[in-house]
């Protein structure tokens, strides 16, 4: 399986004419980062969704004109995620006012939220040489996300430069823009990082280290800016430590052995293990649904890790119910595997 999965991916990559240089950086990160876990014995169905929105975003990058600039305004972190999306309703994104300049570039964080299973910034640039957008298609940054304890939480950069850190806990993400207005220069750049493990520390005295600006004009062609601008997120009061809510499982006889259910203001980290070592990560790809007591269903449509240990196959997600739900009763249900009643703790 492995031996496959590098074949195909070596013949696409060499492919250099057909495919974009921002989703060739995407799906080389991606690679890398499977590469890394086949060494642990272990196996993501994440590089299919990272690659996936790498070509999408690629393909339908927003370019909005002055009349709609209201309206771009106001969709932070449209991304579609309905965890988020709830968070957000009940005003957990957090406003900051970090700005810095180099390069005839002015970067800004304008706002962000964190929690321990999904992270997200939004991003204002504005070029002083509004010239250089013409013809652009996507706008994105290298950078890389140092926690107030020095510890490199994050680093999305291509392979060509260094890791900082482990890069351990914010493993995949979605970028895109919102808002790109050509004639003055204007650009919103919004980011969001998840981990399937629920394992995205606090952010305190956070501070985001952007090292590239990358306009993308089309196929192959884009102009890479270096500079060096470094934006501290504001620390958060918000963040209360105890605002999550447990779940554990009600009967003991499911073939399906949940080991942890948290709801966080953005979504609720499942981690749970079946018997036996599955080697096909499609039975649970678009099979993983939860339901509320209301009967409201909830999938897994960010994907998810998959690891293996001896007898064992352990699967860990994320799914859109968070901790605003209220809900005290959850059922998971995988298609074709079983299911498992889950209660408010």
């Amino acid at each position: 399986m492995k031996d496959n999965f590098e074949n195909e991916m070596n013949q696409a990559m060499n492919k250099e004419r057909e495919i974009p240089a921002k989703v060739r950086q995407s799906i080389e990160q991606s690679y890398d980062l499977i590469r890394v876990k086949s060494k642990k014995k272990k196996v993501s169905y994440i590089w299919k969704q990272a690659a996936a929105a790498a070509c999408a975003l690629f393909i339908t990058g927003a370019v909005l004109s002055n009349e709609h600039v209201m309206a771009g305004v106001n969709e932070f972190f449209s991304f579609g995620d309905k965890g988020i999306e709830q968070a957000a309703n009940h005003g957990f994104i957090q406003e900051n006012t970090s700005a810095a300049a180099d390069q005839n570039i002015k970067i800004a964080l304008s706002r962000y939220f964190s929690d321990k299973n999904k992270a997200g910034m939004s991003f204002e640039l504005t070029f002083e040489d509004p010239s250089i957008l013409v013809g652009a298609q996507e706008v994105t940054m290298d950078y890389r996300v140092k926690n107030g304890d020095g510890e490199y939480i994050a680093e999305f950069i291509p392979d060509t430069k260094a890791l900082k850190g482990n890069n351990s806990h914010l493993f995949i993400s979605d970028s895109r823009n919102p808002l790109m207005d050509k004639e003055s220069g204007e650009i919103q750049y919004d980011v969001i990082g998840e981990s399937h493990k629920g394992q995205i520390p606090a952010l305190k005295g956070a501070v985001v280290e952007v090292e590239s600006v990358n306009v993308f004009y089309g196929t192959n062609d884009m102009k890479k800016i270096d500079g060096k601008w470094e934006l501290a997120a504001a620390d958060s009061n918000m963040l209360k430590e105890n605002f999550s809510v447990q779940y554990v499982m009600k009967d003991g006889t499911s073939a399906i052995n949940v080991s942890k259910a948290e709801a966080n203001p953005t979504s609720l980290n499942l981690i749970f293990s079946l018997e036996g070592e599955y080697e096909d990560e499609n039975l649970f790809a678009h099979r993983m649904k939860m339901i509320d007591e209301d009967g409201n269903e909830y999938k897994a449509d960010s994907g998810f890790s998959m690891d293996r240990q001896t007898n064992k196959t352990i699967i860990s997600t994320n799914f859109p119910v968070t901790s605003y739900n209220q809900s005290t009763k959850l059922k998971l249900i995988i298609e074709g595997i079983g299911e498992a009643d889950l209660a408010r703790k």
